[in-house]
Parts: C-alpha cells; sequence; structure tokens
C-alpha cells in the first residue's frame, strides 16, 4: 500500500524503517521525519504523516500486522 504519493513510501518501506531503527538503537524515539530521513525522503505535502505515524507506532507496538488493522482516521479526529 502506498502511503505518501508525492514521495512514494510504501508501508512495507515504513516497517523496514522500523526495523531498520530499531536494531540500531532500541531506544530512539521514532517520529514521521526521522523515517522519512531513514529512508532518504523528504516529506512534501505533509498529509500522509498522520498515516505514517499510525503505521510507524503499530509496526513499533506489535509488528506490521498490527498496523494494517489500525483505524484510518486522523489522529485530530473525536472518537466517541
Amino acid at each position: 500500500m502506498i502511503v505518501c504519493s508525492c514521495s512514494m513510501i510504501s508501508a512495507k518501506d515504513i516497517a523496514e524503517a522500523v526495523s531498520t531503527l530499531r536494531t540500531k538503537d532500541p531506544f530512539v524515539v521514532l517520529t514521521p521525519g526521522l523515517i522519512y530521513r531513514t529512508l532518504g525522503k523528504r516529506p512534501s505535502c505533509g498529509s500522509c504523516l498522520p498515516l505514517i505515524a499510525q503505521l510507524m507506532v503499530g509496526y513499533d507496538e506489535q509488528g506490521p500486522s498490527s498496523a494494517a488493522s489500525l483505524p484510518r482516521h486522523s489522529p485530530n479526529e473525536r472518537q466517541d
């Protein structure tokens, strides 16, 4: 699945970046910006950042299979 069409980043790219970063330093603070830098890319419009953050957290907490089940909404949306 393409997560960022501006920079052509896929969900698999994010999973690999999280894995690479955790292998290098298990205590690194993951951010979408760090994911972009690890992939050698830069955000353009920024509309993908909330989804990248969701996937990044999901991959970090439970591995790639858990992120696929994350809800597809903005983190700022109210959930009742």
